[in-house]
């Protein structure tokens, strides 16, 4: 608590940071995954449930919520985003004598996604912090990992309310070769700005993924605090709302 709260009093400090482009991430960054993992979640759930009755397996609805919500948290922090991965090895969890097949899996990916993207919407400080930002002459870019699913990341980027503000979009790992907290994603799109990395600053919601990767590449960072990762990769600044960032930029 004590170094969070050293860090915040940079965002507070004098002066303003002297770059030229503002790069974010998407997911709980400008967009509450909270909301979009309750859809997902529950769009899996009773999918699964219904399967898993069929095959005359009772599951209780709320022990598999909590089943699906660790396993997405688990492979964020792995970095291993493709949701087909997942769907087994959450079955076999709570019946490991069920196997699913492909047709299954590829939907519920899907029903993940779609339902996700319906339920995950912006900030109330989103709009009014790029618009801020848009105004004060920064170039904005946006930086987000793929979700695994061909072209499902670039089709919720699209969906956004805010996609037309941004002066370059990058879906890492379908764009480039490698994703977070790779270098390579930050550096293509400080290139695609015209820019420097020194030029830009980064803005994301996680330290082993935001973060690092900013570092990686030689740009300064900004971690938004949703939630404790447990991380111990440092920020150049920590805020807690999008908002906070006029007090930096």
């Amino acid at each position: 608590m004590e170094i969070f709260k050293k860090v915040m009093s940079k965002v507070n400090a004098p002066g303003k940071l002297s770059v030229k482009a503002v790069l974010f991430d998407l997911d709980e960054t400008l967009i509450d995954s909270v909301q979009g993992h309750i859809g997902a979640h529950s769009a899996v759930c009773r999918l699964l449930g219904q399967f898993l009755n069929e095959k005359g397996v009772q599951v209780d609805e709320k022990e598999l919520l909590v089943g699906i919500s660790k396993l997405d948290d688990e492979m964020n922090r792995k970095f291993l985003y493709d949701r087909d991965d997942w769907w087994q090895r959450l079955v076999q969890e709570v019946a490991p004598n069920v196997s699913i097949t492909v047709d299954l899996i590829q939907r519920l990916t899907r029903e993940y996604w779609l339902a996700y993207a319906l339920a995950a919407k912006p900030y109330p400080d989103t709009l009014p912090t790029l618009d801020y930002l848009k105004k004060k002459g920064y170039l904005l870019g946006l930086v987000s990992d793929t979700d695994k699913l061909p072209g499902m990341k670039r089709y919720r980027i699209e969906i956004q309310p805010f996609k037309y503000l941004f002066n370059m979009t990058l879906v890492s790992g379908e764009e480039t070769k490698e994703t977070k907290p790779s270098a390579e994603p930050f550096l293509v799109a400080a290139e695609k700005l015209g820019l420097k990395p020194e030029d830009c600053i980064f803005v994301g919601d996680k330290p082993f993924a935001d973060v690092a990767g900013a570092k990686n590449a030689g740009m300064k960072s900004v971690l938004v605090h949703r939630r404790d990762w447990n991380s111990d990769v440092a920020a150049d600044y920590v805020i807690t709302s999008l908002s906070e960032l006029e007090n930096i930029l």
